[in-house]
């Protein structure tokens, strides 16, 4: 039987773009806080301000960056709208130790993906306390937003986290070939294998650092360091070999440029 943490009783959203973690975060608030009601999940900033409005839950578990309306500019609505003062926010983050920081100065709760039990479980404790203890006036959003984009600028996505069968690993940037966007999935090439990822390649450029991937086709990423060569055929189209992936990778005329001085 599982052991309630939540000393009260109360209704949660879950706020996340990738439905495994989603999944997986309802399923351990289910194990540590059955008194925690989910009532409600969102994949999209823009999905989840619509359904906090309309079902006023005690908690959201907000995931930062999200299509739409990221995490924060969700929280910002809600403050604006005064939807903060009767509701807990806890920022789902995969973000490095820069932002972690940020969020302790503001006094924010927060989780790092993927979450994990005991974690969870300090945070669910706080929640506890807080529900017991006078409003603090809410969250200085705004000084935690201008705190996280001050940081953006001079930090890069270091970790991802990403799934293969239903298990969620979290790779390091540093150690991903390539990646190539397929249907509605991205997939990360790595020396440990293949994985996949919700995201668009338009967001993965924006989170990298450019100097070290590259864009050789509107489908495909490539970290330098991992080119092997690059082939020239006869009719003038290229073709890169990247180490540890089996089959050459085509690159297409408008990335070419940059080839050939090589």
């Amino acid at each position: 039987m599982a052991h309630d943490v939540l000393t009260w009783q109360a209704t949660a959203l879950i706020a996340d773009d990738e439905p495994v973690l989603r999944f997986h975060l309802q399923k351990l608030l289910a194990e540590l806080a059955p008194r925690l009601e989910v009532i409600a999940t969102a994949a999209n900033g823009d999905e989840a301000l619509t359904l906090v409005r309309e079902t006023r839950p005690d908690v959201v578990f907000l995931d930062i960056k999200m299509p739409g309306m990221t995490g924060l500019e969700v929280a910002l609505a809600m403050q604006q709208e005064g939807l903060t003062e009767d509701v807990a926010i806890v920022f789902l983050t995969a973000y490095d130790q820069y932002a972690v920081t940020a969020f302790e100065r503001e006094a924010v709760d927060y989780l790092l993906k993927p979450v994990e039990a005991s974690r969870l479980t300090n945070t669910l404790v706080r929640l506890s306390k807080r529900a017991a203890a006078e409003p603090d006036g809410g969250l200085n959003l705004q000084t935690l937003k201008s705190l996280l984009n001050d940081d953006a600028a001079t930090s890069r996505l270091r970790w991802i986290n990403a799934q293969r069968g239903e298990d969620i690993h979290v790779l390091a940037v540093d150690d991903v070939l390539m990646f190539r966007a397929e249907d509605k999935y991205t997939t990360v090439f790595t020396p440990q294998g293949e994985f996949l990822i919700r995201r668009s390649l338009k967001q993965l450029e924006d989170e990298l650092d450019q100097a070290q991937f590259w864009r050789i086709h509107r489908s495909t990423l490539v970290q330098v360091s991992a080119i092997e060569k690059v082939h020239r055929s006869i009719t003038g189209q290229y073709r890169l070999h990247v180490k540890g992936v089996q089959t050459p990778v085509a690159i297409s005329r408008r990335f070419a440029e940059r080839f050939k001085q090589m």
